[in-house]
Parts: structure tokens; sequence; C-alpha cells
């Protein structure tokens, strides 16, 4: 089979003792080469804002860090897995038997002045905003009524002309709409659910869908059980994206796993990237296996090949 992930934080939770290739946390290169023909893998970099310093200088400090240790563990695995910038490199990738690996910037305040170079570092998704409130905007889980900032609706329009496309998850509800007013373009939700089908505020609602079927975005489904349902379980999760079909959005559904970003707190019969395999034979029965190929790869490849350029 094929796959492709639009959202894991593996390169950030890894410790300084493990690798990419093998290690103890949800997602790893040896599992996936396991069962994946094509693998493409949205890593974000991420830090918990309320861990950073107030300190500008040390903050940038800290996400050099942050950065630094990602690419390092990338590069440690260039046999394996490549570095891409845009659908060219995911290509070749794949060609070579390799992973293709994006990098996304998951809250970005915590990049500082770094922000500035956010394209020529490599990044090629980013979310405004994590939990909370920040320069640009405001996390869903602290207040759906605040949008972005003056800073925010800057910084929107400086991605597009970069076209590094902007990520809808964290976003607060009025955060979603200011990005949906100032650009017509495509962009994603990496790892969010339906709120109609469980009532949580980072789970987006029929209307932001409905939003994200127009524009031909993508909308990936999120392991994270919290976001799921009550009972935790593989048909809990199947309930999203029924609800997502049922609005017409074959075309945007993806896997945005949140491996190794929620606590290993996932849906019951998720262990790791390990089951990816089981998941994908349930929702074959469940959807077919044109549905279930859109889900793992083929929505997301379509996405990359037509927007990252």
């Amino acid at each position: 089979m094929n796959y492709f992930d639009c959202h894991a934080d593996t390169l950030t939770e890894l410790s300084s003792s493990e690798n990419l290739m093998q290690n103890t946390c949800c997602l790893d290169l040896a599992r996936v080469r396991g069962f994946a023909d094509h693998y493409t893998q949205i890593f974000a970099v991420w830090r918990d804002q309320e861990e950073m310093p107030a300190d500008a200088r040390e903050k940038e400090e800290i996400f050099q860090g942050l950065y630094e240790h990602a690419v390092r563990l990338l590069l440690e695995q260039s046999a394996y897995a490549q570095w891409c910038t845009d659908a060219s490199d995911m290509r070749k990738a794949h060609e070579e038997g390799k992973a293709a690996v994006f990098l996304a910037v998951e809250d970005l305040s915590v990049m500082g002045g770094f922000v500035d170079q956010i394209r020529d570092l490599g990044f090629r998704f980013a979310m405004l905003t994590w939990n909370y409130e920040n320069t640009y905007g405001c996390g869903a889980v602290t207040d759906q009524t605040k949008g972005l900032t003056k800073e925010g609706r800057l910084l929107v329009e400086k991605l597009m002309q970069q076209q590094v496309v902007p990520d809808l998850s964290h976003l607060s509800d009025q955060g979603v709409e200011d990005v949906f007013q100032l650009t017509d373009r495509p962009v994603i939700a990496s790892h969010s659910n339906v709120r109609e089908i469980c009532r949580h505020p980072r789970n987006l609602n029929r209307e932001q869908i409905r939003e994200l079927i127009r524009r031909k975005g993508l909308l990936g489904i999120n392991f994270y059980k919290e976001f799921v349902g009550k009972r935790f379980e593989i048909k809990d999760l199947f309930r999203h994206i029924d609800e997502v079909l049922t609005l017409g959005g074959e075309d945007i559904l993806a896997i945005g796993s949140d491996f190794d970003g929620c606590g290993n707190l996932l849906v019951h019969g998720i262990a790791g990237v390990q089951s990816i395999p089981a998941l994908a034979s349930e929702a074959e029965r469940a959807f077919g296996h044109a549905v279930t190929e859109n889900i793992f790869w083929k929505n997301a490849e379509r996405f990359v090949s037509e927007n990252v350029v």
C-alpha cells in the first residue's frame, strides 16, 4: 500500500539518543518500510509556547535548536528519507524508494524572527497558533471568538506569497474565517476531525469542512481519542470519515495521525504506525477500495502535486 500522513510530531519528540529509523515513539521508518511502497510524511516542528522564554533572542535560540535537531534526524537517514520542498522532490523520493518528508511549523510564534525565513528554512506548511493566544491569533481551545491579529493577517498574506500552505488545525473559529477571507487558495487542516460528531473545539464544523471541500483542500483525520468520541474506537473514527463523505468530501479526506503529539492517547486498536495496514483494511471494508486509497494517500498526494511547487 501507499501511505501519506499529514501530521506527526516525532521529530520534535525524539530524544538525542534515538533516531528516525528505529525508536520507541509511535512512528519510525523501519515500521513504515515494512508495509508502504510509497510513503510521504509531514513532520511538525513544535514547542509548547508556555515553555518558551519571553526574551526574543532566547526564544530564537530554542527554535534554532529544535530546527537543527529535526534536520539532523532527517539527514542521518538520507539513504531512506528525502527532505522535500516541492512535489517534484516527493516524486523523486518515491522513484528512489525513499520516504518523502515535508516540514511544518506548529505555532508560528515559536519561530520568533525566523518566521521571515520560513520558506528558505524549508517549511512548506504552517499553523499560526497552537492551543493558546499568541502574536498572530488565538487557539481553538482558548477562545473561538478571537480571530487573527493584524500581525496574523499580514503573516497569512506573506505565507501565500511564499507558497507556504496555511494549516487551520488549532486555530479558533474566527481565525479560520479570517484565513478564508484573506485567501481563496486551497488550505489544509492537517489533524482535525468533525465537531458535529465529537464536540471538541479542535475539530472543524460542517461549514468549515464545506469550505475546504469547495477549495479542494485537505482534512487529516486525527487519531487522538479525545477528538474522536466517547468510546474511542475505530468505528467512532469512521463516523468522522462517513460525515465528511456525506458532505461530499471524498476528495479532501486524508490521514493526520498526530502520532507522538497526543501523549499516545490513541483510538483503541491503533498502537502506532504499525497499525496502519490493519486500519486501511478495516476502512476498505467500510468505505470501499477507491475511497480508502483516497484517504490514505491519493488526496494528500494530489494536494501536494497541485499546491507545493
